[in-house]
């Protein structure tokens, strides 16, 4: 008898390992469906909220710089345009190469400008992302670095065109002068 119990738990004990293992019913855990409480919803609206103001923020700064630059390349232009009415040649040459030289470090500058002011952006929200719930964060923290992608990628568009301008510049003659003495400007 004592023989026929052990053989009974024996096959009971193997089959069950089977099957499921010893601790197969224990794993078997179901799934839950986590439902945005309030507090989450919160802190989501907070976090869309300072998204939605440093956006703005950033896109102003990008603006004003925009606008620094192209002033203080216009100021050079005319600077540039009055030696021209003098028409001394050698004075030109010298005005041009002053002005490339500058417009240069001006695009220069404004392309690290505009970084930086990325980079704050992307500071400020990286802090802001840490408030929100962990299943939370990767989105967000996605839709961030795509908007910051999208201006760095305008960015780099932006400072080869200045460039290529600063080139056709550069390589334009801007004095001529004439055989009867007279200088006009192109």
């Amino acid at each position: 008898m004592k023989n026929l119990i052990i053989i009974i738990s024996a096959l009971f004990f193997l089959g069950n390992l089977h099957g499921q293992g010893l601790i197969g019913d224990i794993m078997n855990v179901e799934t839950v469906n986590i439902e945005l409480t309030e507090e989450n919803e919160k802190l989501k609206a907070e976090y869309d909220e300072t998204l939605e103001k440093e956006t703005a923020d950033l896109d102003d700064d990008l603006a004003k710089y925009d606008e620094d630059y192209t002033e203080d390349v216009s100021k050079l232009i005319e600077d540039f345009s009055k030696s021209l009415e003098d028409g001394e040649e050698k004075i030109v040459m010298n005005e041009k190469k002053r002005v490339v030289s500058r417009v240069k470090s001006l695009t220069m500058s404004l392309k690290k400008n505009k970084k930086d002011a990325v980079q704050r952006f992307l500071n400020t929200m990286q802090i802001a992302n840490r408030d929100l719930p962990d299943f939370m964060r990767s989105e967000a923290g996605k839709t961030v670095k795509e908007t910051a992608s999208e201006k760095l990628k305008t960015f780099d568009e932006e400072y080869v065109g200045n460039l290529d301008a600063v080139r056709g510049f550069e390589k334009k003659e801007h004095l001529i002068i004439n055989t009867n003495q007279s200088a006009s400007t192109n």
